[in-house]
């Protein structure tokens, strides 16, 4: 049955209050950054082909809107509410009517409800809207660090994308509020993953070194510079690792770095692991 005239008035005050939630804003802003950290991780070679709307309009279950490369659409209602239950805000009848608009269109589409009360009675969908729909929690923390400590699905996510396999927490906090800065600057209407990858390049570079970053590449004088005093080293994102014997260390690859080896130009060792400190 097509959306009446009521339904898009239900709508439409529906998705007002959704985006006047400042409380809700900031739980659907933490849960959209660990969307976009496990999406980056899946599609690492697609990621313009991911694209993340909020507030859908003419939607039922409207909060988060995810469409995969595949054509894959994925609904999500986001409630951070102590007393939740099926029947709060006309919660069920938004995923039944949200499952018969989207077999009406033949979507490939997915319902989930994402909330906060690790205790809360949702984690039961009802059977009658049970063929398309998934509940699952996600803690609702005071902070984007908090979060990582306390959610271990969430750290894992992140840890995933990073091109270090053994980052330290101060490393996963940088990136984490990295991703939510970007994803916050944006209009958030089909918003694809490499344009948030592409401001936390230019916002993060530096201190933020995420595996789908191209490898930097260190020009041929400077390679030369290094091979003949028996430095290796290794090119990844936006780092480059190297080591002499029983000593090594790692350098953020940029310009000014390039342009400063080849000034000095280093008579000894010393000299060029200096520079690279």
């Amino acid at each position: 049955m097509p959306i009446t005239q009521k339904e898009k008035k239900y709508l439409k005050n529906k998705h007002k209050g959704g985006k006047n939630n400042s409380k809700g804003a900031i739980y659907e802003s933490y849960y959209a950054t660990y969307q976009i950290v496990s999406f980056m991780n899946q599609y690492i070679t697609q990621l313009s082909n991911v694209h993340l709307t909020t507030q859908l309009h003419d939607a039922f279950v409207d909060d988060l809107f995810i469409e995969e490369p595949n054509a894959h659409k994925t609904y999500h209602q986001l409630k951070d509410v102590k007393d939740l239950t099926w029947e709060t805000s006309k919660l069920k009848y938004d995923f039944k009517r949200q499952t018969e608009i989207s077999s009406e269109r033949n979507e490939k589409f997915k319902l989930k409800l994402i909330y906060s009360n690790p205790n809360s009675s949702v984690s039961t969908v009802p059977s009658e809207i049970s063929s398309y729909t998934t509940s699952e929690y996600f803690p609702s923390c005071s902070s984007i660090n908090q979060l990582i400590l306390s959610h271990p699905i969430f750290k894992e996510a992140i840890q995933q994308i990073t091109v270090s396999q053994h980052a330290e927490n101060d490393e996963l906090f940088g990136i984490a509020a990295a991703i939510l800065g970007a994803w916050n600057s944006v209009e958030q209407e089909s918003v694809s993953l490499q344009q948030i990858l592409d401001i936390v390049h230019s916002i993060g570079k530096g201190y933020v070194n995420i595996k789908t970053y191209p490898n930097v590449e260190i020009s041929e004088k400077c390679k030369i510079l290094l091979n003949q005093f028996g430095i290796s080293f290794l090119e990844k994102g936006t780092t480059v690792y190297w080591s002499y014997h029983n000593m090594n260390g790692e350098v953020v690859w940029t310009s000014e770095i390039e342009q400063n080896l080849q000034k000095a130009n280093p008579a000894n060792i010393w000299d060029l692991m200096e520079l690279l400190s």
